[in-house]
């Protein structure tokens, strides 16, 4: 069975393991191993290091030996502002920022997962990276509430790209449809069942006949419409539905609840009021929080106590 049907959605991916964020740094760990940097009497070791090394390198950060020091520094001094706003995270809580790094990568989510995993990064270096990134957000925009960009400065930065407040969008009208497959289903049971996804896929030529024809077959579950536009849809995504034809369905994948296609119904270009200047609006705040989070972050380094040895 091809990779993609291994590949656990990131729902579910986040559920395994998650006996909790280790407390991974404390004397016993560090025994065995260099310790080469302190932060607040935490030490660093070789092994953080070198995680820390993998991580940016699939992140596409610089990923030299200094720059990882500094991104575990980073990573525990957010880690202890957050504890102290009792700021407390699950697993399930670092999806959407694993999702907004993952976009800004240009992959999905699970994808980024398994690029780490595949690096070599362990759970819990990762997961305690992206459990920093997000409290120290939400540490940033609690202290940030009131801020906001006024008019002026939204006209003013459409004005300076010459861009207006409408422009043209992709509107897809899609209908999900999901062969059902048993939580405990064997390798055979989901090879029989992409095998008949397929079928489908190839007799699948219009969203009238094709989703008729989808629901005469047993254990095969189809939403109602919906309509997207493409701002509202990642990149993946978007990409995926820009490859298939209309009236057509994109390739199965392993979802939730069984093997998931994508009916395309239609596809249209429409003018969207609110799209370029709410995507402008949102780059414009996030580059103020951006400049605030990069303030704090210095006051907050220069009370630390940070040893390099």
């Amino acid at each position: 069975m091809s990779h993609m049907f291994r590949a656990l959605p990131l729902s579910l991916v986040l559920m395994f393991g998650t006996c909790g964020l280790p407390h991974a740094f404390g004397p016993s760990s560090a025994l065995a191993q260099s310790v080469i940097a302190s932060v607040n009497d935490d030490p660093i070791t070789d092994v953080d290091v070198s995680q820390h090394m993998k991580l940016l390198t699939v992140l596409k950060k610089p990923a030299s030996r200094d720059a990882a020091i500094e991104n575990i520094i980073a990573t525990r001094l957010k880690l202890i502002e957050g504890s102290k706003y009792k700021i407390s995270l699950g697993d399930r809580d670092l999806g959407p920022t694993i999702a907004q790094t993952a976009r800004k990568l240009n992959m999905p989510p699970n994808a980024l997962l398994v690029a780490l995993h595949n690096a070599g990064v362990t759970d819990d270096q990762w997961k305690q990276y992206f459990k920093a990134e997000t409290s120290w957000g939400l540490f940033i925009r609690a202290l940030n509430k009131t801020l906001e960009i006024s008019e002026t400065e939204l006209n003013d930065a459409l004005k300076a790209q010459g861009r207006t407040a409408t422009t043209a969008v992709t509107e897809y009208t899609l209908r999900q449809v999901i062969m059902i497959v048993p939580n405990n289903a064997n390798e055979s049971i989901l090879e029989t069942r992409v095998r008949e996804a397929n079928q489908l896929r190839q007799r699948f030529n219009d969203c009238n006949e094709g989703i008729a024809l989808a629901r005469s077959m047993n254990d095969v579950a189809v939403k109602e419409p919906m309509t997207r536009t493409s701002t509202a849809l990642n990149e993946a995504l978007r990409t995926l539905l820009d490859a298939t034809n209309v009236g057509h369905l994109t390739p199965p994948q392993r979802g939730q609840a069984g093997i998931e296609m994508i009916a395309l119904c239609a596809k249209n270009t429409v003018n969207d009021q609110n799209s370029a200047t709410e995507e402008l609006r949102y780059d414009l705040l996030s580059a103020k929080l951006e400049k605030e989070s990069a303030r704090l972050y210095a006051d907050v380094r220069a009370h630390a106590v940070i040893v390099k040895r």
